[in-house]
């Protein structure tokens, strides 16, 4: 399953478990595909490492500091979802401090 198929995934289950607003779900997906498209072989099989690269790259572009966390936790959600459904082995998020 490749990244856009397990950003799906987590959508789908976003607004079936949860109920999340369109709004959100919109924006999970914008932040989400904006992560895969920066990070080489997509977000799916990242490396802390690999984020770690995202968030330093939009914070040098000007990103504040609410956007980036706000970035950095529909990550950490979307690997949580990975983790729980046994599509990954770790959550390369764990080690990550929020932007300050």
């Amino acid at each position: 399953m490749n990244s856009t198929a397990r950003i799906e995934a987590f959508l789908e289950m976003m607004s079936a478990e949860r109920g999340a607003a369109e709004n959100t779900l919109s924006s999970y997906r914008r932040d989400l595909e904006d992560a895969s498209e920066a990070i080489g072989g997509g977000l799916a099989g990242a490396a802390a490492a690999d984020i770690r690269a995202y968030l330093d790259d939009i914070a040098a572009r000007g990103f504040a500091p609410t956007s980036q966390a706000r970035k950095l936790s529909a990550i950490r959600q979307f690997f949580k979802f990975l983790y729980a459904e046994g599509l990954r082995g770790d959550d390369p998020t764990g080690t990550l401090d929020s932007p300050k």
